[in-house]
C-alpha cells in the first residue's frame, strides 16, 4: 500500500503536466522494444532485411504478415506494432552501424582530458593504449560488435575450450598505461558490464570481474549481482589518490565467467562539475564540487533547507565511500505540513537543459541518500513527466547511512531533441535526503538493459 500511494501522489504531478490525449489517428512511430528488436543497428544485414519487410506496407497502412522472425517476441503477431516501429524507420543505414554521443577515435596511449582513460574499445583490438595478459590458454579476449553498451564495439571475454584453471584463479587481465593523477584527491571509475548465461543455461555464479587501482582492490562485480544476467549494469565507482601517487594504474581481471566489457572511464570528480562538458555523457554539473552551477533548485516548503554541502554527510555509516567533496541535501528538521509544501514536495533539483536524439535510449545513474525510514522518497522526472521513484527502504537502496547507486534508463519519444532532469525530495517526516554523481549518457539501441 505505501508503494502504491508513493506512485499515486508523484504520478499525480505527471497528470498535471499531460493533460488528455486521444486514440486513434494515423500510424506514429513509438520507439518501443519492438522498435529495438525490428531494427538492431550494430547487425547491418538484420537492418537490410527489416527495411526491406517495411517497403512491403501500403499506403493504407496495411503489410503482410512474414514479420521478420527475431522481432516476434518484442512486437508479437498482429500488423500494429510492425507498422509503428517501420513509421520510426531505421536510425542506421543497412551498410553502417549506429553511432552514439559516447563514440570516440581509437584511443591512443596517451591518455588525454586530465588523466582520462576511455575504455569505450571501439578499435579491433583491445591495445593500445590497454596491456593484455591471458593467463587461462582456454581464455580469450576481443573486440566485438554483437553486444556493447555504448558506442559500437565492447571487450568480450571468452571461453574457447574447457578451463585450465584449477580452483580461483585469474583467467585474464587489462592494464591500462600509467594515468597522470594529482595526489589527495577524488577520482570516479566508470564501466558497464554483461554476463551471459552459463553455457548449460544455469545462472549459478561462475566468478566475477575484479577492479585493482594502483594495486588497492576495491570493486568486484559478479555475475549474479543485480540486475542479473542477460543485461548490462553501469558502475559508478570512487576512488581517492595517496598523498605519494602521481600516477595511477587500472587493471581489470576476470575470474571465472565470460562477459562483456564497456564504457570504461577514469577521471576526477570536479572533471564531472561545473558548467563544461564530462569526461561520460551529456549532462554537466551532476558532482555539485563547485556548487549547484548551471543546475538550479527550488524550495516550495519554508520548513525545509536545500543546497550544495560538503561531505560526508552527517551520521553517514561509510564517512569514505563518496564521490568528491560535495553533494546535494535537503534537510525537514520537524514534520512537513503539507499545506506549505507543492504537491508534498519539499525541494526540488533542476539539471540543465541538454539535446537528446529522438528516440534514442539514455542511461540517467546517480546516488541517493536517506538518514532514516519512512521519511518519504525522492522522485525523478524527465521533461516534466515521472519516471522513477527511490525509498530508503527500496532493496536497491540499502538502507540508511549511505549512498545508494540508481540506475533509470529512459528513451526520448518522437520529436523530442531536449531533457530536463527534475529530482524532487518528496517528505512525509523529518530527515534528510541527497543526491550526487548525476551522469547521463546515450546508450546503444540494442543494449539490452532491462
Amino acid at each position: 500500500m505505501k508503494d502504491l500511494l508513493k506512485l499515486f501522489f508523484f504520478l499525480a504531478q505527471g497528470l498535471l503536466v499531460l493533460g488528455t490525449t486521444t486514440t486513434g489517428g494515423p500510424p506514429k512511430c513509438n520507439a518501443d522494444n519492438c522498435y529495438r528488436a525490428l531494427f538492431p543497428c550494430p547487425s547491418p544485414s538484420a537492418v537490410s532485411v527489416a527495411s526491406a519487410f517495411c517497403a512491403t506496407i501500403t499506403a493504407s497502412g496495411t503489410t503482410v504478415t512474414n514479420y521478420p522472425t527475431r522481432a516476434t517476441n518484442a512486437c508479437g503477431s498482429t500488423p500494429d506494432r510492425y507498422i509503428s516501429a517501420c513509421k520510426c524507420g531505421p536510425t542506421c543505414s543497412s551498410t553502417t552501424t549506429t553511432t552514439t554521443a559516447t563514440v570516440t577515435a581509437c584511443p591512443s596511449a596517451t591518455p588525454s582530458n586530465g588523466g582520462l582513460v576511455y575504455g569505450d574499445f571501439e578499435c579491433p583490438s583491445p591495445s593500445p593504449p590497454w596491456t593484455v595478459h591471458i593467463l587461462d590458454p582456454s581464455f580469450s579476449l576481443s573486440t566485438t560488435t554483437i553486444n556493447s553498451f555504448t558506442g559500437n564495439r565492447s571487450l568480450r571475454a571468452s571461453l574457447t575450450g574447457p578451463s585450465t584453471c584449477s580452483g580461483v584463479c585469474t583467467n585474464a587481465r587489462i592494464i591500462s598505461p600509467p594515468l597522470p593523477i594529482t595526489p589527495n584527491t577524488d577520482y570516479k571509475l566508470t564501466l558497464a558490464t554483461f554476463f551471459p548465461n552459463n553455457a548449460n543455461g544455469g545462472t549459478g555464479s561462475t566468478g566475477f570481474i575484479g577492479v585493482q587501482i594502483n594495486g588497492r582492490a576495491g570493486l568486484t562485480i559478479d555475475a549474479n549481482d543485480s540486475p542479473g544476467r542477460e543485461k548490462w549494469r553501469f558502475t559508478q565507482s570512487p576512488w581517492r589518490s595517496l598523498a605519494s601517487e602521481t600516477t595511477a594504474e587500472i587493471r581489470i581481471e576476470w575470474i571465472g565467467p565470460p562477459s562483456f566489457l564497456d564504457t570504461v572511464t577514469f577521471a576526477p570528480v570536479s572533471a564531472y562539475s561545473g558548467s563544461t562538458p564530462p569526461p561520460l555523457g551529456i549532462l554537466p554539473g551532476g558532482e555539485f564540487e563547485n556548487g549547484l552551477g548551471s543546475w538550479t533548485q527550488q524550495v516550495p516548503d519554508p520548513g525545509a533547507t536545500a543546497g550544495v554541502v560538503t561531505l560526508p554527510l552527517s551520521g553517514q555509516v561509510n564517512p569514505d565511500y563518496r564521490f568528491g567533496s560535495h553533494a546535494w541535501r535537503v534537510v525537514s528538521p520537524q514534520k512537513p505540513n503539507p499545506a506549505n509544501q507543492e504537491l508534498l514536495v519539499s525541494a526540488r533539483l533542476i539539471s540543465p537543459t541538454v539535446s537528446v536524439i529522438p528516440g534514442r535510449k539514455y542511461l540517467i545513474s546517480f546516488s541517493t541518500y536517506f538518514d532514516a525510514f519512512g521519511i518519504g522518497f525522492v522522485g525523478l522526472m524527465v521533461n516534466n513527466l515521472p519516471i522513477y521513484t527511490r525509498d530508503p527502504a527500496d532493496a536497491g537502496q540499502g538502507g540508511i547511512g549511505w549512498w545508494g547507486p540508481n540506475t533509470v534508463y529512459w528513451a526520448a519519444p518522437e520529436n523530442v531533441s531536449s531533457a530536463q532532469l527534475k529530482f524532487e525530495a518528496v517528505m512525509s517526516e523529518a530527515g534528510m535526503m541527497g543526491v550526487d554523481a548525476v551522469v547521463m549518457v546515450e546508450v546503444n539501441p540494442a543494449a539490452v538493459t532491462a
